[in-house]
């Protein structure tokens, strides 16, 4: 059984706001929370980060592996208690459910699902415009990192 590790990156960072784009008016609070799954995969068969990965690329060096590939980009809006499944490699998904959310922070379900079954069920509060990040299961010789943002 896969070990995933969640790592709490509930940041608002300038770094974040450019991976997401311009930021929304601060006062508004949107119907739904457009949600962004990253695809990395984690390695130490390299020592280079994908181009692409440079917004969150702090926070990646944070984990210990030396190289870093963005395998895919996927996005949603979700309304509050809606969800959308997002599908992975490796015959895995990520199933995302928001649960509420206010003018700071949303709530999310995380639920990554496997060939063999649920691998991770967890709830987070991810600061509005921020984003977490789960690692755990295994791939190609490395480790999936998930970095899941929050925009509204």
């Amino acid at each position: 059984m896969s070990v995933f590790v969640i790592i709490a990156m509930l940041l608002l960072s300038p770094l974040v706001g450019q991976a997401y784009g311009a930021p929304d008016k601060a006062n508004q609070v949107a119907e739904s929370v457009k949600i962004k799954v990253w695809t990395v995969l984690a390695t130490n068969g390299h020592a280079t980060i994908d181009p692409d990965l440079k917004p969150i690329a702090k926070h990646l060096g944070n984990l210990k592996f030396s190289g870093f590939d963005l395998l895919s980009k996927q996005g949603a809006s979700i309304d509050v208690k809606g969800e959308n499944r997002f599908k992975l490699v490796g015959q895995r998904s990520v199933l995302v459910t928001v649960l509420s959310r206010d003018k700071d922070r949303a709530r999310v379900r995380v639920q990554v699902v496997g060939p063999k079954g649920k691998l991770l069920d967890t709830t987070v509060s991810i600061r509005r415009n921020g984003f977490f990040m789960v690692a755990g299961p295994p791939h190609a010789g490395g480790v999936l990192v998930l970095p899941i943002f929050a925009r509204y």
